[in-house]
């Protein structure tokens, strides 16, 4: 076994406590709520537009989002889309507001607005196609660490996927495409959900937040000095257009708060939505019978799965003036909580909006957000996604939930949801 599989199969309990939804939820200061799609339904069937904070009604808790100001609740996949396309009227501004995203993420992409957000965006969004994703992606990172990972796991009979594969494969491979060694990944992680977790002492995620900073400016440094392959080095040559329209290039600051915010999202959103995906498919076994005939139908049954259980449900933006929202008055400096789980259950867009169905039509849904601020990593999520589910409906043909202890399900807040675990017989 290589160094590089090692690091990638070892029994390092912080696997398990990493990729646990439940402490995620803990760590972040959030509230499980076990299933909030009744509630979302019940609102919905109310109107389109629910005047309250979303997290005030379920959990009984206001909501750390913009305390101070009024909010509003987008239901309906029109009212939500529109919230969320209409960036001209519905802003993400109001996150600059949150000293925990500037001070620990920085001023990037998610912050950004207009004319700001267009110029950082293009300089990054290029790394991040569809084709980049299933080219260079798929073949300097996953589906090496895919079929290393699978490796791992044959032979034991039964397994949880989370730590072993749902975990692991989006972690290594978002770390190593910064240039990051498979060992110093855990470490790293570790380091950066520490810095970012509100429930820790000041102390503790201000030592992380530095380990996290010098490592990237470290990396920053080295590929100015020597360009490799990959995204650091990508991202310190992309073209980029500064605020007097003049050709530029990314600044050390720029790239930090870009790698924080990837290295972030791509390690957590995309190891909680596969397994939901791998969950739908395993509890209906007739649909993952028609994935493995047909394997053109991996990009349905992905959507489909964004669909039915997004990671995320809950996403916000602010009104920039007096507005009207689906025929709701909005006021300017309101906050509207975008429910893109209620919006992607929508019963007057999709006919039995709460099965899993990769046969359904194909529309579109706001799982991944919508408009300019479209989550920059699905391509290279539904690539991650793609290879693991390819390579294990190939290798294990008899694959099939064990129904011996705890029943999986579907946990955790508003903000992040997964299932809370996901043990399978292999053969």
């Amino acid at each position: 076994m290589t160094a590089k599989s090692s690091a990638l199969t070892s029994d390092d309990p912080r696997y398990k406590e990493m990729f646990n939804v439940e402490k995620e939820i803990e760590h972040s200061g959030g509230v499980m709520i076990p299933d909030p799609y009744p509630d979302f339904a019940r609102l919905r069937s109310q109107g389109s537009v629910f005047a309250g904070s979303l997290m005030m009604e379920l959990t009984g808790r206001p909501d750390h989002t913009s305390p101070q100001r009024k909010h509003f609740t987008a239901l309906s996949f029109n009212a939500c889309s529109k919230a969320l396309v209409e960036a001209d009227k519905f802003s993400s501004a109001h996150y600059q507001e949150q000293d925990s995203v500037m001070k620990n993420i920085g001023h990037t992409v998610l912050t950004m607005i207009g004319n700001e957000h267009a110029r950082y965006r293009a300089a990054v969004q290029p790394m991040m196609t569809r084709d980049q994703a299933m080219g260079w992606w798929t073949e300097m990172w996953i589906e090496p660490f895919v079929q290393i990972l699978l490796d791992g796991i044959e032979g034991q009979g039964a397994v949880d996927l989370v730590p072993q594969l749902c975990g692991r494969l989006p972690m290594h491979t978002v770390t190593a495409a910064y240039g990051l060694d498979s060992n110093e990944a855990l470490e790293f992680r570790d380091s950066l959900l520490t810095s970012m977790a509100p429930v820790l002492p000041e102390a503790a995620r201000a030592v992380a937040h530095e380990k996290v900073r010098q490592v990237l400016l470290g990396a920053i440094a080295e590929r100015r000095a020597e360009r490799r392959d990959d995204l650091i080095s990508r991202m310190i040559d992309a073209p980029f257009t500064d605020a007097a329209g003049q050709a530029s290039h990314l600044d050390d600051e720029a790239i930090l708060s870009f790698s924080r915010l990837l290295l972030l999202a791509g390690g957590g959103t995309t190891f909680r939505q596969l397994g939901i995906t791998l969950f739908a498919l395993l509890s209906n076994r007739d649909q993952l019978e028609a994935l493995r005939a047909d394997r053109s139908l991996m990009p349905q049954a992905i959507e489909e799965s964004v669909r039915w259980n997004c990671t995320d449900p809950l996403f916000y933006r602010m009104a920039m003036s007096d507005t009207v929202l689906d025929g709701h008055e909005i006021p300017e400096g309101a906050i509207i909580d975008c429910c893109l789980g209620a919006a992607n259950r929508d019963p007057d867009r999709w006919e039995r909006p709460d099965d899993y169905d990769l046969h359904r039509p194909a529309k579109r849904h706001v799982g991944f957000a919508a408009g300019p601020h479209t989550c920059l990593g699905r391509f290279v999520a539904a690539a991650e996604m793609t290879a693991a589910i390819n390579a294990l409906l190939d290798r294990f043909p008899k694959m099939r939930l064990d129904d011996s202890g705890e029943s999986t399900s579907i946990i955790g807040g508003l903000v992040a949801r997964g299932v809370n675990h996901l043990r399978v017989r292999l053969n």
